[in-house]
């Protein structure tokens, strides 16, 4: 097993502590996480389970999603053995279910759409950086639209994509338990495994089916403000990208907190992120990864959602440069 780094592991103490303490704040516990996750498909191939809400749904009700992340990013570097050149733009589209089979039981499903292509939003994504005052990295200095995904090592090409290229990823299989779950904190253990539906060869699966366990927590601060967290371990199958060898496990993680100022809407930030996909690569898109999403909730109804959200690289580079997210959510049964 990797030895994991001091940050790596006061990271997930933190996050442990977090939990613990999600069973005795006081509060009714409504947050919802943003519906993503690292968009860098190096690593979104190796099933990765996006953010949970703690709370399950009731008994014979449920809860959907239907999200798209845009994704835009431009990564150019190497060193002595591998060279990287990731210049994209991805439509990732996942439907979420989740069903209460009893009063502390839910199944989840989700299933994913994948597009890799040129995209037409590198002048855009570009100007936002430079109005922010945001890292361009090497944009300035490359064609706007363009499309490749490489990597060799030692010379050898592993991947390189030319083509814009579409297809289902790998379908994720869940299954939820309520630990803690009344009206004042939540914490529930949930577990997944991917099945191999989506091509290695393509960037939309790892031909190989991953296993995670993870912990989701839920609290209210006041009666405006709510927080959550998830943590969990990952346990990615065989790697079949030739010379790049996966970790036996990765950690990953979020926390946010969520400001309701009025019935009509909210507004959330959230910072995720994961440990080393990959134990033979040093090159920063292929290690560990950070990122802040920050956006809000159109509440159309008690049981429907609109969900809007920007996410940023933390750490530049370990994930991409900008991905936007569209969301609608809804549930069934009682909702308000």
């Amino acid at each position: 097993m990797p030895t994991k780094s001091p940050d790596d592991l006061k990271a997930i103490g933190a996050f442990l502590c977090l939990m613990i303490l999600s069973a005795t704040l006081p509060g009714i516990a409504t947050s919802s996480p943003f519906p993503t996750q690292d968009q860098n498909p190096f690593s979104l191939i190796h099933g990765q389970p996006q953010p949970s809400t703690a709370r399950l749904p009731v008994e014979n009700t449920s809860s959907w999603s239907l999200g798209l992340d845009i994704t835009n990013t431009l990564n150019l570097m190497s060193n002595s053995q591998e060279s990287l050149l990731i210049d994209f733009e991805s439509y990732h589209l996942r439907f979420n279910f989740v069903y209460g089979l009893s009063e502390n039981w839910a199944l989840r499903i989700d299933v994913p759409v994948i597009h890799y292509g040129s995209g037409f939003l590198d002048s855009t994504v570009d100007n936002w950086h430079d109005i922010f005052g945001l890292p361009r990295g090497n944009r300035p200095r490359v064609i706007d639209d363009q499309f490749r995904i490489f990597y060799s090592r030692n010379g050898v090409p592993v991947i390189d994509l030319t083509k814009p290229t579409s297809g289902f990823g790998d379908i994720q299989l869940g299954l939820g338990r309520a630990l803690h779950q009344n009206q004042q904190s939540v914490l529930s253990l949930w577990s997944s495994v991917d099945l191999p539906t989506g091509d290695q060869s393509d960037l939309t699966g790892n031909d190989a089916s991953d296993l995670s366990f993870w912990l989701a927590a839920e609290y209210k601060l006041n009666p405006e403000w709510n927080a959550d967290a998830n943590l969990g371990i990952l346990f990615p199958g065989e790697s079949h990208l030739g010379t790049l060898a996966v970790e036996d496990n990765i950690w990953f993680g979020h926390a946010a907190i969520q400001w309701q100022p009025l019935p009509e809407f909210d507004l959330r930030i959230q910072i995720g992120g994961h440990t080393q996909y990959y134990s033979n690569s040093n090159l920063i898109p292929l290690g560990k990864a950070r990122n802040i999403v920050f956006g809000g909730a159109i509440h159309l109804s008690t049981c429907s959602d609109i969900v809007i959200a920007v996410s940023e690289d933390i750490k530049v580079e370990s994930t991409p440069d900008v991905s936007f997210l569209i969301s609608w959510e809804s549930k069934t049964g009682k909702c308000g």
